[in-house]
């Protein structure tokens, strides 16, 4: 009998010993997503909030991967990308967020497609984006921003420093005050018509 609890013990030991320590560095194993490549714009490509044709509109883009979709989220304007970023809820898990880097392009012809925290953003300028708003115009050129900010006024912001409020608000109140004079405008019109 002790023979053979010996060898239980010095089988059952390492045997315990080993599924323990693969049960360990199952759990401190990290799942990592692989991050998919930025996606070519096809004349197919549509905004996400407009649903309008991107390749028509001036100005960087932006396109969001989320875990499980097959293509990514258009967006035709850049500001458009981050307020979605800064919204609380989303119906799938961010996998990676691409923008169009300005430097050295053309306000007609954005440049390339670079991870949407790299470059510096000049927001508050007078550019306007393809859907005809306030833009985040992205640079990785740190001197290609500063000589837009001397052009078209703004401040030069990194990704991380970008706020919800001035993704969110500030897009939504320049839409609502011009909403207000365009419907303003209409009900005078209308008044006038009917002889009020």
């Amino acid at each position: 009998m002790k023979t053979s609890s010996k060898i239980r013990q010095s089988f059952c030991l390492p045997f315990c010993v080993a599924v323990f320590a693969a049960m360990a560095l199952g759990g401190c194993k990290e799942e990592h997503i692989a991050r998919p490549d930025p996606v070519d714009m096809t004349p197919e490509a549509v905004g996400f909030y407009c649903q309008m044709n991107l390749l028509e509109h001036d100005g960087p883009k932006a396109q969001i991967h989320l875990d499980g979709m097959p293509a990514p989220l258009f967006f035709s304007q850049v500001r458009d990308a981050v307020a979605y970023l800064h919204m609380p809820e989303q119906s799938h898990a961010v996998v990676a967020t691409y923008v169009q880097d300005m430097s050295g392009a053309r306000w007609d012809a954005p440049g390339s497609w670079v991870e949407v925290d790299a470059p510096l953003y000049v927001i508050g300028s007078d550019a306007l984006g393809g859907m005809k708003a306030p833009e985040f115009v992205p640079f990785t050129n740190p001197d290609a921003a500063e000589a837009f900010v001397r052009e078209h006024g703004g401040r030069i912001e990194r990704f991380s420093e970008i706020t919800a409020e001035e993704a969110l608000v500030d897009a939504s109140e320049a839409t609502e005050s011009g909403q207000e004079e365009d419907i303003g405008a209409r009900l005078e019109a209308l008044s006038s018509q009917k002889g009020f």
